[in-house]
């Protein structure tokens, strides 16, 4: 549920919010001589809840991907990558 309500921020609130600032910082860069500094969505995330997130997403990927099955159906499907 935590995932849930930080993807929603994240992906819909502070990426509006990025949209804005870059927009009017953009229209003020125009305006002056030095060149705007572009944020991100992430830029107004708070660090709790970063923190937060990070900690969950280790619990809940915890070692590593075994990329094998994917590897093999792609061999399978004669495609080339990094693995031939």
């Amino acid at each position: 549920m935590a995932i849930e309500k930080y993807n929603e921020q994240r992906n819909h609130w502070a990426f509006l919010a990025a949209v804005i600032a870059n927009g009017f910082s953009r229209i003020a860069g125009m305006l002056s001589k030095k060149k705007p500094k572009m944020v991100g969505p992430d830029d107004f995330m708070g660090k709790d809840a970063k923190k937060m997130l990070q900690q969950l997403l280790k619990q809940d990927n915890s070692g590593e991907k075994n990329w094998s099955k994917h590897i093999g159906d792609a061999k399978a499907k004669g495609l080339r990558g990094p693995w031939s």
